[in-house]
């Protein structure tokens, strides 16, 4: 059984077992458990039953991976060599790391010393709060023991930036990276992303992932991603509703125009309806054979 899952029973989390694949709750919705992307297969019997066993309002997975371009995808690097990237590219790795000195940290560390940087990174996001210094004591102190490592970019002794991967037999998946954005025009996050992907990939021969295309804040990220040595793997999305969910959504996408004039001041509500909108969004731009939505 893969290191994560393992964890995850350990820590008692709520896990869902259905034919091989274990599922975790995630916003509300349950998702693959595992974060190493891999294409599930579901009959409607067992999507219903995943839905009444976890109580969730809807699952999110995909099927299948594609050779063309769609409006979803996740980000991998089965081979790292910074020699090969853009002259531009390894120009700003090399001054990252001449502005920056990146390390692994030791979770505890990171929980008492971490925070503001963490709170600061979330000044980029258009639709995204931190978490509190509860929560983000959690994500690092609750990793203790388990298959995670830490990293860390420092500018003159000053944290400015930092990544929680989980490694596993044969991969590595950044689950977080955060960065000040007062050191962002230094390059870090080159440099952070060039010593995790030497590490992992060019030295341990893992694959090295970075997650799915977000659909709940604004971000660049795999943008840069891809410039750095990772590659798109687009795939469907698929999305099964729970009936009273099927039914909102089908109306609230007729009115998206009405759900973007809803107030700022409701930002978490407008936040998370378009999110699940945009989600809704692109799975019908993939199953009419699409390509990507911005």
């Amino acid at each position: 059984m893969d290191i994560y899952i393992n964890w995850l029973k350990e820590k008692k989390q709520p896990l869902y077992e259905i034919d091989g694949t274990y599922w975790r709750p995630y916003q509300k919705a349950l998702v693959p458990a595992s974060v190493k992307p891999e294409p599930v297969r579901l009959t409607l019997e067992q999507e219903h039953e995943l839905l009444r066993r976890s109580g969730a309002l809807f699952l999110r997975y995909f099927t299948r991976t594609v050779s063309h371009p769609t409006a979803f995808w996740y980000t991998a690097c089965d081979q790292y060599d910074a020699s090969k990237l853009h002259q531009k590219v390894r120009a700003n790795i090399r001054r990252g790391h001449k502005n920056c000195h990146v390390e692994r940290v030791d979770p505890v560390w990171l929980a008492d010393n971490g925070y503001p940087c963490y709170a600061s990174a979330f000044l980029r996001y258009r639709n995204a709060q931190p978490e509190s210094k509860a929560g983000f004591d959690e994500m690092c102190r609750g990793a203790v023991g388990g298959p995670f490592e830490f990293w860390a970019a420092f500018v003159d002794g000053q944290l400015s930036g930092f990544a929680k991967c989980v490694v596993g037999g044969d991969y590595a998946a950044c689950l977080v990276l955060k960065l000040d954005p007062n050191f962002i025009r230094l390059d870090i996050a080159s440099a952070l992303k060039n010593s995790i992907l030497s590490t992992y990939v060019s030295q341990q021969g893992k694959t090295a992932y970075a997650g799915f295309r977000s659909v709940v804040h604004d971000t660049n990220t795999h943008d840069f991603l891809t410039r750095q040595g990772y590659s798109r793997v687009f795939c469907d999305l698929k999305l099964v509703y729970r009936p009273a969910i099927r039914t909102a959504v089908n109306l609230l996408y007729k009115i998206r125009p009405i759900v973007d004039r809803i107030p700022e001041s409701f930002m978490n509500l407008k936040g998370n309806v378009r999110a699940l909108l945009l989600q809704e969004e692109i799975r019908r731009s993939i199953e009419l054979g699409g390509n990507q939505t911005s």
